[in-house]
C-alpha cells in the first residue's frame, strides 16, 4: 500500500480523481480519501445517502469523505486496528496540518504541493507549507 498526499489549498479533486481512474484501469485498487475543510469531493461525487462519513465508489475508486483519520476508515469498514486497508494506492487530499498529523503521513510517504499559478493561491499553499507542516 502506497500513500501519496496532495497538500495545498488548490481544489485537487478532480486531479485525484483522473489519477484514481488511470491506476484503477491499471487494475490497481485504489481510494481517495477527501480530508479539506470543505470537502468538495463530497458534492463532485455524491452519495445517495446523505452521511457526515461514507465510503462510496465511483468508476471503481473508493472515495472517502468526512473521517478523520485511518482508524475511523478501518472502523468504518469494519476491520481491525492492525489489519491493512486492502488498496494498493491510497491518495489523501489534505489543505490542514490537523490531517497531516491525523493521518500519520511519513517522511516516505510520497508527497505532492498542488497548486495553480496565480499569486493568491502560491502565497497561500507556500505560507501554510512553510509556517504549520
Amino acid at each position: 500500500m502506497e500513500k501519496y498526499v496532495f497538500i495545498g489549498g488548490y481544489d485537487k479533486a478532480d486531479l485525484l480523481i483522473y489519477i484514481a481512474k488511470i491506476l484503477t484501469i491499471l487494475k490497481k485498487k485504489v481510494i481517495i480519501i477527501d480530508t479539506t475543510i470543505l470537502q468538495k469531493t463530497r458534492y463532485v461525487i455524491p452519495n445517495m445517502l446523505p452521511s457526515k462519513q461514507y465510503i462510496t465508489t465511483y468508476e471503481s475508486i473508493d472515495i472517502a469523505i468526512g473521517f478523520e483519520n485511518i482508524a475511523k476508515i478501518k472502523e468504518y469498514q469494519k476491520l481491525a486496528p492492525e489489519e491493512e486497508l486492502g488498496y494498493d494506492f491510497i491518495l489523501i487530499d489534505m489543505d490542514t496540518p490537523r490531517a497531516y498529523r491525523e493521518y500519520e503521513i511519513k517522511p516516505t510517504d510520497k508527497h505532492y504541493f498542488v497548486t495553480s499559478f496565480d499569486i493568491y493561491n502560491l502565497k497561500r499553499g507556500l505560507r501554510s507549507a512553510y509556517t504549520t507542516w
